[in-house]
């Protein structure tokens, strides 16, 4: 199998934009009403998702793109709403972690299921072989993109590893 060039990686980006702005499109804006009822601003969905696996705070700074104070203030309005803990790190006591609480893990599940809804309605259309193909494909992706996941910024590591 040959490598995949810099020009195909820019085609299939460009392809999978737009898929995603297909899927936009026939969401036609379904997903603000969700996280509005959930008072979730975007960024604070992505450091919920982002904690799934317990995670730095300079971690959540970094993902996010904020500074490490905003990330901070952001993290202590999730602790307060109860979506998100919030401790010491085992090997530097100055070092936080944060993580999904309970209330946090069956908040995403929620998102998670009515998204899978409206992703389904909209793929509906397609003819099942091309359906088929796609998930084949999809599963394939997924566990590919899996497996090239850099380690997680993991507390209690020593700084320069796992960030």
């Amino acid at each position: 199998m040959k490598p995949y060039d810099a020009k195909e990686r820019s085609a299939l980006g460009h392809l999978v934009a737009q898929f995603m702005g297909a899927m936009h499109r026939y969401d036609a804006g379904r997903t603000l009403p969700l996280m509005h009822a959930a008072k979730l601003t975007t960024p604070q969905l992505a450091v919920l998702e982002f904690v799934r696996r317990p995670r730095t705070v300079s971690a959540v700074a970094v993902h996010v793109g904020l500074s490490r104070p905003a990330a901070s203030q952001m993290i202590d309005k999730l602790v307060r709403r109860q979506l998100v803990l919030r401790s010491e790190g085992h090997v530097d006591r100055r070092e936080r972690a944060v993580e999904l609480s309970a209330k946090g893990k069956a908040l995403l599940e929620r998102i998670a299921a009515a998204r899978a809804v409206r992703f389904e309605a909209s793929l509906a259309v397609l003819p099942a072989l091309v359906a088929a193909k796609f998930e084949a494909v999809l599963v394939e992706v997924s566990a590919e993109l899996d497996k090239a996941l850099p380690p997680a910024a993991v507390p209690g590591r020593r700084k320069g590893r796992n960030l």
